[in-house]
């Protein structure tokens, strides 16, 4: 049986680097990271950080919509390892697996190298489903508590 194109559209993985991300898609990603982190969460940070132009961006679409996305960070940039960061999913797609999806992707990508990532820690069991370790005490960033996790394969 065919699946809705709703659900197809949902379950692509779009990956770009910086230099190959169109306009509209540097608008969706600010917009995205805004409304999610400025806006619901309430965290006060001058997002664009200027790490974005080193990254790999991953995001998935509703139609021409962006709901999903996170930015990978290349090893020694934040981290010696890779990074993963930004993660966000618009609320009226959350709970469908759509950042999983993301985070999976970007395991696979990297093909067993590690990553290290700064975790709000009221999502550290979510992380852990997807093999991340605690590898700190929790920390202030943001004015938000968060922890280092660490996938090694």
């Amino acid at each position: 049986m065919a699946r809705p194109m709703c659900l197809l559209m949902l379950s692509n993985v779009i990956k770009k680097p910086f230099e190959e991300l169109e306009a509209e898609d540097i608008y969706q990603i600010l917009d995205l990271r805004g409304e999610v982190f400025l806006i619901e969460q309430r965290i006060f940070y001058l997002d664009t950080d200027f790490k974005d132009q080193a990254c790999v961006h991953y995001y998935i679409r509703d139609d021409h919509m962006m709901v999903s996305y996170l930015r990978l960070i290349p090893a020694g940039i934040k981290y010696q390892e890779h990074s993963v960061g930004r993660v966000a999913t618009k609320a009226s797609h959350r709970r469908q697996g759509l950042a999983s999806r993301l985070i999976k992707e970007v395991i696979d990508d990297l093909k067993g190298q590690p990553i290290r990532i700064s975790a709000q820690a009221y999502l550290e069991s979510y992380y852990a489903h997807l093999g991340f370790k605690t590898v700190s005490e929790p920390y202030m960033e943001e004015g938000i508590e968060h922890i280092e996790m660490l996938y090694q394969p």
